[in-house]
């Protein structure tokens, strides 16, 4: 999840100096024009996050659940244990549907 969001702020970093290099100014721009700018060459910015993200196995969303709770706990944000909770009950549920169904499968 974190690398996701690195990956993303990266990606927009290289946006906005992409969008930069490519302008001519006589002058300053304002933050303003900048981001009047950024904003109407985000579509094709939009576009590149289209693609279609590769299924978590149970493992790393195990791994993801006990990252969360300890940062939850960490924080001491007791309003987040339900929604932890509700994540919990989503992926112990995708767990327990895997099914053995070879001998061979089992001992993998």
């Amino acid at each position: 999840m974190l690398l996701s969001i690195q990956r993303l702020v990266v990606r927009e970093f290289e946006a906005m100096v992409e969008q930069d290099s490519g302008l001519e100014t006589n002058g300053e721009m304002s933050n303003i024009d900048l981001l009047r700018e950024m904003n109407s060459t985000s579509l094709a910015v939009d576009e590149e996050d289209d693609i279609a993200a590769v299924p978590l196995s149970i493992e790393q969303k195990m791994e993801m659940l006990n990252c969360m709770r300890q940062f939850i706990e960490e924080k001491g944000m007791e309003s987040a244990m339900p929604t932890l909770r509700a994540f919990e009950k989503t992926i112990f549920s995708e767990a327990t549907k895997k099914r053995q169904t070879t001998l061979d499968s089992f001992f993998k």
